[in-house]
């Protein structure tokens, strides 16, 4: 008799487990869904405003690294999606927009700028607004160091400071300066996304169904939660979740 589609041949298994018991075993042992035949359509969901052509080519880019992080069932790749297009503006901004007027920083940065006046040295200045708000976190130097401009938000989750930056470039074999540019591209946007969320086992949230405490963990708050529950929605749609 010829082993089961997963390698199980029936005629070892005891009788106890045939013929009912024995089906429930193969379909435990079944490998997770990967929803990736949908990811266009889960993309165009999410990200309404990217071209035919732009969500061609994430659907390139994308896969590999949701496989290695263990993106691999309806809900945690439509959590991911949801997130990811709030951190980017659809999977359209790959870096960190810091030009901000002195009025937002106040909203922003209320500790460092209490007032407009105290925001107008770094008001429309994205350079030195990092290396003022990022300076001694996160591992980064101090404001003179630039660290906080060299380790801006990058990527589809904006991975941000030093050690951030220097853990990523561990995971991927890379050195740091590589690993800075690599996030700023398509690909490690993807890259650096995939390996935030599996770092910080995000995974056993979307799971659960946690959405405020992905945002959280991803956004540092809750900005933008009620959008991040929709698009999350719609991608669940999509895909079956």
């Amino acid at each position: 008799m010829p082993a089961g589609p997963i390698g199980v041949d029936l005629l070892d298994a005891p009788p106890s487990l045939m013929p009912a018991a024995a089906a429930s075993l193969l379909v435990l042992r079944q490998p997770a869904s990967v929803p990736f035949g949908h990811l266009d359509q889960a993309l165009a969901a999410v990200a309404p405003h990217l071209t035919a052509e732009d969500r061609a080519t994430w659907v390139a880019v994308l896969p590999a690294p949701l496989q290695r992080a263990g993106i691999v069932t309806p809900a945690r790749l439509a959590a991911f999606l949801g997130q990811c297009a709030v951190e980017s503006a659809g999977f359209r901004v790959l870096e960190e927009n810091l030009h901000y007027s002195a009025q937002r920083l106040c909203q922003v940065w209320p500790t460092h700028f209490p007032d407009p006046y105290a925001a107008g040295a770094c008001a429309m200045q994205p350079e030195r607004l990092a290396n003022v708000v990022y300076a001694n976190r996160m591992g980064n130097g101090d404001e003179a160091s630039g660290d906080g401009w060299r380790f801006r938000g990058r990527g589809l989750i904006q991975i941000t400071g030093r050690d951030t930056y220097e853990q990523f470039a561990a995971a991927m074999g890379m050195d740091l300066d590589a690993a800075v540019d690599h996030a700023a591209t398509r690909q490690g946007a993807a890259d650096s996304a995939a390996w935030f969320w599996s770092a910080r086992k995000l995974n056993a949230l979307a799971d659960a169904g946690l959405l405020e405490k992905l945002t959280i963990t991803i956004n540092g708050g809750n900005q933008g939660e009620a959008e991040r529950l929709r698009l999350c929605t719609a991608a669940r749609k999509i895909l079956g979740a």
